[in-house]
């Protein structure tokens, strides 16, 4: 029997390991660039008091109101279940 925690996954998932599943998935290289452009290259702010602050890029993990981030999360699950099978089968 195994528990998997999931909370919190959205703000944890790592790029490098998301781009790193796109390719043994067999996604393109122009896929993956499209992904990079839309998501690790992006930038944000956040709201104090009313008021926007500087821009910042951020390193990992998903925003959590993008439509791709179910899609990318499911990237990254599917590599956990690999794991999972490959170490079930030992």
């Amino acid at each position: 029997m195994m528990k998997v925690d999931f909370e919190k996954v959205y703000d944890t998932i790592s790029w490098s390991y998301l781009e790193d599943m796109m390719r043994r998935m067999g996604f393109s290289d122009i896929w993956i660039k499209w992904m990079r452009a839309c998501i690790f290259n992006s930038s944000m702010s956040i709201l104090v008091n009313g008021s926007p602050t500087v821009d910042f890029k951020v390193g990992k993990g998903l925003r959590q109101d993008d439509q791709l981030s179910p899609f990318l999360f499911l990237i990254a699950a599917e590599g956990l279940t690999r794991m999972i099978l490959q170490f079930a089968d030992d």
